[in-house]
Parts: C-alpha cells; sequence; structure tokens
C-alpha cells in the first residue's frame, strides 16, 4: 500500500502544481481508490477535500541560518577574489600593451632612421621619393634591398 500513497500523493501534488492537469490527476486518483477501503490508506495522503487550509506564512522578516550565512559571505569573498584577479590581471595586460607598443614604435622608428641613413650612404636625391623592393642578384646568394626611384 505504501506505493499506492506514494502515487496518489504524486497525483495530489500535480494537481497543485499544474492546475491544467487538476481533472485528470482527481480522476486517475479516484480510479486507483475505487474498490479499496478507505482504512487501507495510510494516514499520510489525504483527499483534497479534507485537506484543511494552511495558516498564512509571514515571510516579511526571515532570519537565515548561521551555516548558511557563512556559505552566503565564502561565496561573496570568492566572487570578490575573482574580480578582484580580473582587474589585476587587466592592469597588468595595459601596461604590458603600452611597453609593447612603445617597443614596436621604438623599432620602427629605428627602421625609418637606418633607411634615411642608407639614403645618404648610396648618396640618394633628398628631394626624391624611393621605394623599396627585394632584389635577387646574380653575383650574391640572398636577396638584396633596392631603392627605386618614383
Amino acid at each position: 500500500m505504501s506505493k499506492l500513497n506514494k502515487l496518489l500523493n504524486m497525483l495530489n501534488e500535480l494537481k497543485e502544481e499544474n492546475p491544467d492537469l487538476a481533472n485528470k490527476a482527481l480522476l486517475a486518483a479516484e480510479t486507483l481508490k475505487a474498490g479499496l477501503d478507505p482504512e487501507d490508506f495510510e494516514d499520510d495522503w489525504q483527499d483534497e477535500s479534507e485537506v484543511e487550509e494552511e495558516d498564512d506564512f509571514d515571510d516579511s522578516y526571515i532570519v537565515v541560518s548561521d551555516e548558511d550565512t557563512k556559505n552566503f559571505f565564502h561565496l561573496r569573498t570568492l566572487l570578490d577574489d575573482k574580480i578582484t584577479g580580473y582587474g589585476s590581471y587587466m592592469r597588468d595586460h595595459e601596461v604590458k600593451k603600452v611597453i609593447l607598443l612603445e617597443e614596436i614604435e621604438e623599432k620602427r622608428q629605428n627602421s625609418e632612421n637606418f633607411l634615411e641613413s642608407l639614403k645618404e650612404v648610396y648618396r640618394l636625391d633628398p628631394s626624391a621619393q624611393y621605394s623599396i623592393q627585394m632584389a635577387q642578384m646574380d653575383d650574391s646568394p640572398g636577396t638584396n634591398l633596392v631603392f627605386v626611384k618614383e
């Protein structure tokens, strides 16, 4: 009978949770109870008509247990630690980005200065524009830079 009572309790819960299925759940419960002696049911199952209205629950001021309070503050601490870690990461990332951009600009400037010095070494016209190309020379195993006047 305990399984029957569990099933009847589940049907009763279904009626409360889903009003659209209330009639079907009631019909199923009545079908299960048909032909059985009412004394065979355990006392913990009550028909909907026998259920008394529960007292209203005042939830305007609820004290949380010490354990739940500790868990809450522990989770908040973990969250704060992650946020702090993220902030530190972003700050460090930004500093590293600025340093790398400065180094890139320094390398670009050095390359530009080197090309300007090559123009002086090879006595190129300072008022003319030159493009730089790569050329394979017959007498050299690699490629060489070539200044082409535009």
